[in-house]
């Protein structure tokens, strides 16, 4: 009984979504908060929320990129910035403090439809989201799928992506997925 829990548990991990803990490490999204910590260098520990251009700004050096970033690569572009006639060698650490939550919503024909969490630390597509849905009722058109992102429309034949005629669809922040009901 254990080890089927055990299996069940690995199979399910990385579709739940991800535990937001203070100090976490991975990839620094669009709007976290992070602190950024330099040894013997209290004076530059900076803590703040990105902002919407992925910047965060620090003393001496000012606005660095980090959104994308893991936090082990921000921390060395930091430290890269402050070699850079700052400090001699500098030890940096980046931690994210508080991930904005990310998601995407499908609507129509799905069996569950709603709104799901991109998990932090990987990229969501549009096959894995119609999945988490429960796939689509036998009423769906899968070839007349549109995905919303921003002000653009995308027509997507999710049939052709199912069946590897077609490239799955990384989702981003605020994408919605409808699928319409078939004629027939």
């Amino acid at each position: 009984m254990w080890k089927k829990l055990m299996l069940l548990t690995t199979l399910l991990a990385p579709v739940l979504p991800a535990q937001v803990r203070e100090g976490t490490s991975g990839v620094i999204g669009r709007m976290d908060s992070v602190e950024i910590r330099v040894f013997r260098e209290e004076e530059l520990t900076t803590r703040g929320q990105l902002s919407s251009d992925g910047t965060i700004s620090m003393p001496l050096i000012g606005a660095v990129r980090i959104e994308g970033l893991t936090t082990d690569q921000a921390a060395a572009a930091i430290s890269r910035r402050l070699k850079d006639g700052y400090l001699v060698r500098p030890e940096v650490s980046v931690a994210i403090e508080a991930r904005i939550r990310r998601t995407v919503t499908i609507l129509g024909q799905a069996q569950r439809p709603g709104v799901f969490e991109i998990p932090a630390h990987r990229r969501l597509t549009l096959v894995e989201v119609v999945g988490m849905a429960g796939g689509t009722t036998r009423i769906a058109n899968e070839k007349k799928v549109t995905l919303k992102r921003g002000g653009q429309v995308f027509s997507v034949n999710l049939r052709d992506i199912t069946n590897g005629k077609g490239e799955d669809i990384a989702l981003r922040d605020g994408d919605t997925i409808t699928i319409p009901e078939s004629l027939f």
